[in-house]
């Protein structure tokens, strides 16, 4: 049985850079992908997108996630993460489900806040564009654009691991 993996898009529609999350898996939902691949837009919130993992029937055992995020590194580059399972105190915890529930989109609070509802697999890895700076508009800027064929590759490769995987 091949392993269930969901590939998400996370970040706002129409916002700059701050799309190219949702931008790369729209890219990605146009291949074709073995059964038990999924491609989806994850982009509406940390709150509701746990409550469709935690129902995810069977579970998931791979999340694969693209989005932007700041974290002060070298800008305009891609850097792949894997997520462990430590959980940040429950105070942060709180914050950020205050904050998803009141709209704001954000790659970290899908993962504290699936995690605390263990909703999420226990392989998280995510594909980050460090941007070059905030944007808004309707498209994103030609460096994040000239990126997506590069997210595209990296999430295959993820996902081509996971199929060669032992026990897959």
């Amino acid at each position: 049985m091949a392993a269930r993996v969901l590939i998400g898009g996370v970040g706002y529609r129409w916002f700059g850079d701050g799309s190219f999350g949702l931008i790369a898996s729209d890219e990605l939902a146009r291949l074709d992908w073995p059964p038990g691949i999924e491609v989806e837009d994850l982009g509406y919130g940390a709150l509701h997108v746990a409550l469709d993992l935690a129902g995810a029937d069977p579970p998931y055992e791979r999340l694969i996630l693209i989005a932007v995020t700041q974290r002060g590194r070298e800008r305009g580059r891609l850097y792949r993460f894997r997520c462990d399972a430590t959980m940040p105190h429950p105070e942060e915890v709180q914050a950020r489900m205050y904050e998803a529930s009141a709209g704001v989109i954000d790659l970290d609070h899908l993962v504290v806040i699936g995690r605390h509802f263990d909703a999420l697999p226990a392989d998280v890895v995510t594909i980050e564009l460090e941007p070059h700076s905030h944007t808004t508009g309707d498209d994103l800027t030609a460096q994040a654009r000239a990126l997506i064929p590069d997210a595209v590759e990296l999430v295959r490769r993820e996902v081509l691991a996971t199929a060669h995987a032992p026990g897959a």
